[in-house]
């Protein structure tokens, strides 16, 4: 199936009503208008701001009921129904709008309109008929014919959790209601049909939910399901639930966390945080036409190249250091050329780039991407670093900026840009954002490497940054990365995003112990990246529910 369709079957328009009666739930589950949510740590700041000089904006909601983003409801009704992959059923489904916070699995991101829960209903109705259509699929979902049975199995599943004797008798009259229907179908299907549509419309089901008002630790099982979510992408599996019952202490969770660091879901679940933290989406929309070097086949050979560099992070135990400052990245038939390289074959395989390229953000993939047409485009570099790298707080561009103006002879690219930014006021763009970009003035916008230009001109990609911990002075690109992998604030921004992708809300600066730990032990001897997962989920942040609004 590749859509998802609209008209209703049967019992379809009451069946919004019937899943939130089952659910024993109340208030709204689209978007809560309560406020006055507590803040982790006992601070009534619920508001962003800094904090150690790093940008924490929002105004995190701590919703108890967080919708599963289409990715996890595509895999989540995979786990549930035992299906052989993925529904693409969500492919139809209305997608959040990017931009307004770091991460589309973001609380703030995820409310349900009437869009979105027509989508779910129709998605229900058409799993539920598919896996019923016969008794060999219907086995697949739960080999028997107990309906008691069926409805506790795939009830836990769908829950996340063992369903309470009352939702057990609410849904067992569910399938007898469903089982007294026409049709062809067995009186098993027809009753297990009637379930499924129901329980896959439920708000336990659609939403990650941390119940109760008060702050406390979370369930064994709510923290089974925030672990498969957030490693996995998906519900918890029956084995994992099996050891819900356990992850009750720092320890038990750390040791289930470092299994599934293990498992090639994780490595899939960090693909999307480095997507999104680094906009690797747009990759597909690169266009340099005109730029004799470029051709469109590049695109995807790019954005390859930087999604297995980042699983080399995760998968073999590196960190933050090791993204800024590594000299290894993967190299296909098409980039081996831009880096004066010999090829290599058709595959992406990894390479040593040279002295030159220090780091991910010395590689054609993030230079590429970061500039327009050929030319070294240090305002967009510059503001990229500070933001997704460094998290450094931007204040609103001036008004009426002037596009960027054709060099003249004699200029180089530092000097238009510096003349061109001169009227911002000069403290945003000359002490944070041209130093940063000018530092890669050394490679042009398809990222290949030049001591010259524009006519022979030297360049210069020296500068001053001023970082939270102080001032330091860089000769080009490759010494301010071995700043940022020696310093603090790199380490506390991947520590904030890292946070903030994990919790699935905003982080704000009552947050900041968390980031502090997670960014201590990125600045460790070994400093990997699956280290700073395992102190998250130790942490009281990600075990204890705030108690927030619905």
């Amino acid at each position: 199936m590749t859509g998802v369709p609209r008209r209703r079957r049967g019992l379809g328009a009451g069946l919004c009503v019937t899943a939130l009666l089952l659910a024993g739930c109340t208030g709204s589950l689209g978007d809560p208008e309560e406020s006055g949510s507590p803040v982790p740590g006992g601070s009534d700041q619920a508001t962003g701001g800094e904090a150690r000089g790093i940008d924490m904006p929002g105004a995190p909601r701590y919703h108890r009921f967080v919708r599963l983003t289409n990715a996890q409801w595509a895999s989540s009704v995979q786990v549930v129904l035992n299906l052989a992959a993925p529904s693409s059923l969500s492919e139809a489904f209305e997608k959040p709008v990017a931009g307004t916070t770091d991460f589309t699995n973001n609380e703030l991101l995820l409310s349900v309109n009437q869009r979105s829960w027509s989508d779910y209903q129709s998605a229900a109705e058409a799993l539920a008929e598919e896996v019923t259509a016969s008794d060999a699929a219907l086995a697949k979902v739960y080999p028997g014919t107990d309906a008691a049975g069926f409805i506790k199995t795939v009830g836990r599943r769908a829950y996340r959790r063992p369903l309470t004797d009352a939702e057990v008798t609410k849904y067992a009259a569910l399938f007898e209601t469903g089982a007294a229907m026409s049709g062809e179908k067995s009186t098993f299907a027809k009753g297990a049909q009637l379930v499924i549509r129901t329980m896959l419309q439920s708000p336990h089901f659609l939403y990650r939910t941390e119940l109760g008002q008060d702050r406390k630790p979370l369930s064994g099982y709510e923290i089974a399901a925030k672990l498969s979510l957030w490693l996995r992408n998906t519900a918890p599996d029956d084995a994992l639930l099996d050891k819900a019952p356990t992850l009750t202490t720092p320890e038990t969770i750390a040791a289930v966390a470092e299994s599934m660091l293990e498992e090639p879901a994780a490595a899939k679940g960090m693909r999307y945080f480095h997507r999104e933290l680094l906009h690797f989406d747009r990759y597909a929309t690169i266009s340099k036409l005109g730029v004799p070097s470029y051709n469109e086949s590049l695109n995807a050979e790019y954005e390859e190249s930087a999604y297995l560099f980042f699983e080399k992070i995760f998968t073999e135990g590196l960190g933050v250091k090791d993204i800024l400052t590594s000299t290894k990245g993967f190299v296909g038939p098409g980039m081996a050329e831009l880096y004066g390289l010999s090829p290599s074959g058709r595959e992406l395989v990894e390479r040593d780039l040279g002295p030159d390229r220090v780091g991910f953000f010395s590689q054609l993939p993030y230079l590429t991407l970061n500039a327009l047409n050929d030319e070294s485009d240090s305002i967009h570099r510059g503001v990229s670093i500070n933001l997704d790298v460094l998290c450094t707080p931007l204040g609103a561009p001036a008004p009426n900026i002037p596009p960027v103006p054709p060099l003249e002879p004699g200029q180089t690219n530092r000097q238009r840009i510096t003349q061109l930014t001169s009227a911002c006021g000069g403290t945003c763009h000359n002490a944070l954002i041209n130093p940063v970009g000018f530092a890669f003035e050394h490679f042009d916008g398809m990222g290949l490497y030049r001591d010259e230009e524009n006519g022979g001109l030297p360049i210069d990609s020296s500068g001053v940054y001023s970082f939270t911990e102080g001032a330091k002075s860089f000769a080009d690109a490759g010494e301010l990365m071995h700043h940022m992998a020696a310093g603090e604030q790199a380490h506390l921004c991947y520590a904030k995003k890292l946070a903030s992708f994990a919790l699935q809300r905003d982080v704000i600066p009552a947050d900041l112990p968390l980031v502090e730990t997670l960014a201590e032990v990125s600045r460790g001897a070994s400093g990997s990246v699956k280290e700073m997962m395992l102190e998250l989920v130790k942490d009281e942040a990600f075990r204890t529910r705030v108690g927030g609004p619905l």
